[in-house]
């Protein structure tokens, strides 16, 4: 599902939403979260409630009939249950497109802001309809098409990988970047994170470019290695991306360099106190960065 993911994260950063979020139907009428992104310092819904979520009888029966909803405002709608999708993320504003396959609906595409109400323009609305024509082009394609097998092999290996390491070194939070977003630099495309860490994948909060360390890492090309993240920079921007990663306190961010190009970055956070790194540990972090790095550098089937 990782295309999808990368639909759903450039809708955020197109429209500038706090949330957007894909839904796709179970025979038993459930629409399961399969994407989300987020910025805005909200929590993905994903992680917060069940991995299901059920859509209101309302707004069911709209959808259904291959009508858009489009909330400037919700509290002035005349639907109270408008809001239940919003209970977990204070959603003040909302669109929502269907998915329509067969005449049924197979899916939901939801933009919320949250904090207060919004005037969605055309331009949003527009990206909206991009998405939305995107991931029924998708649809269509796996249905009809065997799943890429390279593709899913190394997302499955990089999974293996961060989750061997997190594990090895007893940290909290294992991530791997990647530059796949115009409008980001280096979103997190693989996690592996200890039960209660907020995850990254599809956080789009904290803005990487102008971070400390990763203007270091650009510039002397080599792994970060911060033992006590509390005294390494004096940064405001620094210290707001700690707070939001769950307070950490130590990690080491290893780049991952063809040619003179910047092409992953593997991070390994400790969020429970300040860390004397081994020589071993961070020899670990950059042989993992290697292999993830190969993986997606070797030509695909």
């Amino acid at each position: 599902m990782h295309t999808l993911q990368r639909v759903i994260e450039n809708l955020l950063l197109m429209t500038g939403a706090s949330r957007a979020l894909l839904q796709l139907a179970h025979a038993d009428g459930v629409f399961e979260i399969k994407a989300e992104a987020v910025q805005h310092a909200q929590r993905q819904i994903r992680h917060q409630v069940s991995e299901t979520v059920l859509l209101d009888a309302g707004t069911f029966e709209i959808l259904r009939g291959g009508r858009e909803i489009v909330e400037h405002d919700i509290r002035q709608t005349h639907r109270p249950e408008s809001n239940r999708q919003g209970d977990p993320g204070g959603i003040s504003a909302r669109m929502l497109a269907p998915l329509i396959r067969g005449g049924r609906l197979v899916g939901v595409l939801s933009l919320h802001h949250c904090s207060e109400p919004r005037q969605w323009s055309a331009q949003d609305k527009d990206a909206l309809h991009d998405a939305q024509a995107r991931i029924l082009e998708f649809l269509v394609e796996r249905e009809f098409q065997a799943p890429p097998a390279s593709e899913d092999l190394r997302a499955a290996a990089t999974q293996a990988i961060l989750d061997r390491v997190r594990i090895a070194l007893d940290v909290q939070r294992c991530t791997f970047r990647q530059p796949v977003q115009a409008a980001y630099a280096f979103p997190v495309t693989f996690e592996s994170r200890a039960e209660g860490m907020r995850s990254l994948l599809g956080d789009f909060t904290i803005m990487q470019t102008g971070q400390p360390v990763i203007v270091k890492l650009l510039t002397e090309r080599k792994q970060v290695v911060q033992e006590d993240c509390r005294i390494a920079s004096a940064d405001p921007l620094f210290h707001k991306m700690l707070a939001h990663y769950g307070g950490m306190r130590a990690q080491v961010v290893t780049p991952f360099i063809v040619g003179d190009q910047l092409k992953g970055v593997l991070s390994i956070h400790e969020v429970r106190d300040a860390r004397k790194w081994t020589g071993a540990e961070k020899a670990l972090a950059a042989e993992a960065a290697v292999l993830i790095g190969t993986m997606f550098e070797a030509p695909q089937s």
